[in-house]
């Protein structure tokens, strides 16, 4: 059978999705904005919480969608997270 995996916390504030990297740590997917000068969110980020590797998927180059482009976005920074999770051995910081 399976091992599953159960998880006691919650996610952190922002975070729309998370994936389980394959040395245990995660990584996040959130909106957030590209400066300080932004006032509303206008990237999707994903940054892995065992390495640090991120990448930032901006809407401006996909605005031409009735989202601003914030779902292209998405799946941008979902692909990349997916395949992060599938190849990160790095290990979940201690708390």
């Amino acid at each position: 059978m399976p091992k599953t995996v159960q998880f006691a916390t919650t996610w952190p504030k922002g975070v729309i999705a998370r994936y389980l990297t394959v040395g245990g740590a995660t990584v996040d997917i959130t909106h957030d904005s590209l400066t300080a000068d932004d006032t509303r969110p206008n990237v999707t980020c994903a940054q892995c919480s065992g390495c640090s590797a991120y990448t930032n998927c901006e809407w401006e180059s996909r605005a031409d969608r009735f989202d601003n482009g914030s779902s292209w976005a998405d799946s941008d920074a979902r692909a990349w997270a997916q395949e992060h999770a599938e190849r990160c051995r790095a290990l979940p910081r201690p708390a």
